[in-house]
């Protein structure tokens, strides 16, 4: 049988043997191989994306009047044979008397007066005899057009005639007046037609939308400084261009031509500007135009600024493990990346005393707004050290701490991008362009490592508008 100072020499060597044991731990050190820093890419060139500007025009018909006056003009018509027609034995001109007046539209379908003066000339006699007597008179000539835009930009008419009405009719003197408007109604019938191509032979040549559309393509190149403090661009690269039919809303013609074009965000000096074009794309008829607007936003933070960041997190804490039998507290923090890993280097003391490597993929969250990290876990050469040194720290209650805990604000970054972005979009270009524009959200992308420093891409979305006065 055991003295009982044999069994408490036992215990005592029991106890002191696991103070002792505990003591090695304190001991020893955790210095793993650090993380070969490397980095993908050297910057970040935010990927082209697609988006529609839309330039929405509003003709009102008094400017349509305005110019088809300016086009139609002086002599429209003139026929100058007796013989042709079947000899009809009669000559005329038309010339325009006044200006020409929209009665009525529906959508391309136009209807219109023409008030015109003419002179003309109808031979009358039998048996081999005529006599050409010269007559004057007004009267109103109608017509319905189709108003159509062709695929090269020109404006293109399709009229038909649409009665008339007499200001003043026609008459013969012969030592009296004799009416002969039945005979010159007859003869105008004929010739309706006539002067109903003429009307679109002077709109086909002279009227174009095609200076206009140019003028607003030229200005869609154009990079837009979004911020002078990052020396951001925004740069639209148009592909093709469309517009929906025209429609009549009250006294005005309405429709939308729409660009297609990629969007890129630059950073650095002002991009390439391409030269000015003198051609466009041929015209796409569709029925809707999108004003869907988006960009990619970047939000560039120094690896200095995130490591100051996690310092403030970190660095002082103290973690307790397996119910407070270990403990560390961070002492140092460093932040750098390895491909697409973000590694925190943690200087540590206590339980465990020297420095450990943990490393995630660096994620947008969007609820916090935030860059964070996921996929966390110790570097593989610090679990090494950890399995014959400090087990207890790979029960993941560290590195779930440091998941849940670390996040670099870019908010404020992302907002001030978005503001200013607006502000660029709501600002006139030159003398009548103007850009019209809302962001009206902001999507999560991808976050990069460049080697100075976290770059977390978002896409924004929104609408946008160009106004081209006069169009």
């Amino acid at each position: 049988m055991k003295s009982k100072k044999a069994i408490l020499t036992l215990k005592t060597l029991a106890f002191i043997s696991s103070f002792f044991l505990a003591h090695v731990v304190v001991a020893q050190k955790a210095n793993p191989e650090a993380p070969a820093e490397s980095y993908l890419q050297d910057t970040v060139v935010v990927q082209k994306v697609f988006s529609n500007i839309s330039i929405p025009f509003d003709i009102a018909m008094s400017d349509i009047e305005k110019q088809i006056n300016t086009t139609v003009y002086g002599l429209i018509y003139e026929d100058n044979s007796y013989t042709d027609d079947n000899n009809d034995n009669f000559k005329c001109k038309v010339w325009k008397k006044s200006n020409i007046v929209i009665t009525a539209a529906t959508n391309d379908v136009f209807d219109f007066t023409v008030p015109i003066k003419v002179w003309a000339e109808k031979g009358i006699g039998a048996f081999g005899y005529m006599k050409y007597i010269p007559v004057e008179f007004e009267m109103n000539l109608k017509f319905s057009t189709k108003f159509t835009i062709k695929p090269d930009w020109s404006v293109q008419t399709f009229t038909t005639p649409n009665g008339y009405e007499w200001i003043t009719k026609p008459k013969l003197n012969v030592g009296f007046d004799v009416p002969i408007d039945f005979i010159i109604g007859k003869i105008i019938d004929g010739n309706h037609s006539k002067f109903a191509k003429s009307l679109d032979d002077a709109v086909a040549k002279n009227m174009t939308l095609k200076p206009y559309v140019i003028q607003a393509w030229n200005a869609s190149t154009q990079p837009y400084l979004v911020s002078e403090e990052y020396r951001t661009w925004v740069k639209f690269t148009p592909l093709e261009i469309s517009m929906v039919p025209l429609r009549t809303v009250g006294r005005n013609i309405k429709s939308v031509i729409g660009i297609k074009a990629y969007t890129e965000t630059l950073t650095g000096e002002r991009p390439f500007t391409p030269f000015a074009v003198s051609n466009v794309p041929n015209l796409k008829i569709v029925t809707g135009i999108s004003n869907d607007f988006q960009v990619g936003l970047m939000s560039d933070v120094l690896f200095t600024e995130a490591a100051a960041i996690a310092q403030k997190m970190f660095v002082g804490q103290t973690y307790e493990f397996q119910e407070g039998r270990y403990k560390i507290e961070i002492t140092g923090i460093d932040i750098y990346g390895s491909d697409e890993f973000l590694v925190i280097k943690a200087d540590i003391k206590g339980s465990l005393k020297g420095t450990i490597y943990i490393k995630g993929i660096p994620v947008y969250d969007p609820n916090k707004k935030k860059i964070v990290l996921s996929d966390t876990q110790f570097d593989i050469k610090t679990k090494n050290i950890l399995a014959k040194a400090a087990a207890w720290l790979l029960e993941g209650k560290l590195v779930k701490m440091i998941e849940d805990e670390f996040g670099i604000p870019v908010d404020e970054l992302i907002t001030y991008a978005k503001q200013n972005i607006e502000t660029s979009m709501n600002t006139e270009y030159k003398k009548g362009v103007k850009l019209s524009g809302k962001i009206d959200s902001v999507q999560p992308d991808k976050v990069y490592l460049t080697p100075t420093s976290i770059v977390a891409l978002v896409t924004a979305k929104g609408k946008i508008e160009v106004k081209v006065e006069g169009l």
